[in-house]
């Protein structure tokens, strides 16, 4: 049986996840910039709403969001993961004969 916290009544150790978050949270959650995050706000992708002067997101359209996105990449196919590394930088040179092959 789990401890009791006297004052708040919750098991101690209990940990609850919110239901909205800040947009620096939910950009931090979505690995997003402002930029991006904000035209998500007025695209509809996201929902939020004004708790005073502060915006709130909901957590459960960031969950929908990114479903949407994963389903969306499931059904065309498309490849989550680079099939081969990318070399950063300027291309190798080929040698000589293999240039003209």
């Amino acid at each position: 049986m789990a401890t009791v916290h006297a004052g708040t009544g919750r098991a101690v150790g209990e940990h609850l996840e919110p239901l909205v978050v800040s947009p620096k949270t939910a950009w931090r959650m979505l690995g997003c910039g402002n930029s991006h995050g904000y035209e998500l706000l007025n695209g509809g992708e996201l929902q939020s709403f004004l708790d005073g002067r502060s915006r709130r997101i909901t957590v459960a359209s960031i969950r929908a969001y990114i479903a949407r996105k994963l389903a969306a990449a499931g059904a065309t196919g498309a490849v989550t993961q680079p099939t081969l590394a990318r070399r950063r930088g300027r291309p190798r040179k080929l040698p000589a004969n293999e240039a003209t092959a």
